[in-house]
């Protein structure tokens, strides 16, 4: 067995595809299924199911690629050690966030992070979550800082069949408010419930988003289903521009930014944020650095 194998299939495993895991390796397709079937026939299981559409791993091979992983992941931890990049982290980390992260949450922690280590350049990705998880588990990010799959529909999850190693650390919970524009009907109230909303109006995010998800799910609750005209990654735009309302994150509704008023949902709704991660997969010396920091920079003292 050679680790050359072990990279191919690894690649295949995730991705479901063997054409595309060569073109990301820069290999022969061929060589690649032919490096995969050498690698069955020594172990004398199929850890593949073959089809036009592409490939699915057995529960043998489900089996192997959690252990291949690791073994893969020591490989690259000893390379690293042996260049002393431990001690030194730089590199590239990738992040998968939420655009309402990337606007509220994380500036702060990227600058205090920048400043602490400059040799860490951070890419960022920004989607919700059930993309986000995709491209996690396909090996495009390193880690996501999203919202728990908590209150997301069974088809959603289903649709993206999480890998069974996916590790979720808890940070902090969001609380969710009621924006509406200044001089709006119900912009003197305190606090609101979603009943109360069937003829207003929604400004949204995009599908795959959590808020999304719980809104639907609370107004399905209420006997509604709520009128939605808008989506976008920036809903607090369109609600100052007094073209609807929206449940967003409070942090969301802060200035600087266009003038909106919360509203506090009642009963209240929070969102739990979290770091994903595949347990398991290699992380480099720059996004284990980038999780420990996140893990002490970012929890709440209560996130459950």
């Amino acid at each position: 067995m050679e680790l050359r194998q072990l990279r191919y299939f690894v690649e295949a495993a995730r991705l479901s595809n063997f054409t595309r895991a060569a073109e990301r390796l820069r290999v022969a397709q061929p060589a690649l299924s032919q490096q995969i079937g050498n690698l069955e026939q020594e172990l004398g299981i199929r850890l593949f199911e073959r089809s036009g559409r592409g490939v699915t791993l057995t529960r043998a091979g489900e089996a192997f690629f959690i252990g291949a992983e690791r073994t893969l992941a020591e490989v690259r931890r000893a390379e690293d050690e042996a260049r002393m990049f431990v001690d030194f982290p730089h590199g590239k980390v990738r992040i998968g966030t939420l655009d309402s992260l990337v606007q509220a949450r994380l500036p702060r922690i990227l600058v205090e992070f920048g400043r602490m280590y400059p040799g860490v350049e951070v890419s960022i990705r920004e989607e919700t979550t059930i993309p986000l998880l995709g491209a996690l588990k396909r090996g495009e990010l390193d880690l996501v800082i999203a919202a728990r799959l908590d209150g997301v529909s069974a088809e959603q999850v289903d649709s993206l069949n999480p890998p069974a190693n996916l590790a979720v650390k808890t940070l902090y919970r969001d609380e969710l408010v009621l924006a509406v524009t200044k001089g709006h009907r119900l912009a003197d109230r305190n606090h609101i419930s979603l009943k109360e909303l069937k003829e207003e109006t929604f400004i949204c995010f995009k599908e795959g988003s959590w808020v999304r998800a719980v809104l639907l799910a609370t107004c399905a609750e209420k006997g509604f289903k709520p009128r939605i005209l808008y989506e976008c990654a920036e809903p607090r735009t369109l609600v100052a521009a007094g073209l609807g309302v929206a449940v967003l994150p409070r942090t969301m509704t802060e200035p600087p930014g266009p003038p909106v008023v919360p509203l506090s949902l009642d009963p209240p709704i929070s969102r739990p944020i979290a770091v994903f991660f595949v347990e398991g997969r290699y992380l480099s010396p720059a996004a284990e650095t980038f999780l420990r920091y996140v893990l002490e920079h970012l929890v709440s003292d209560d996130p459950a």
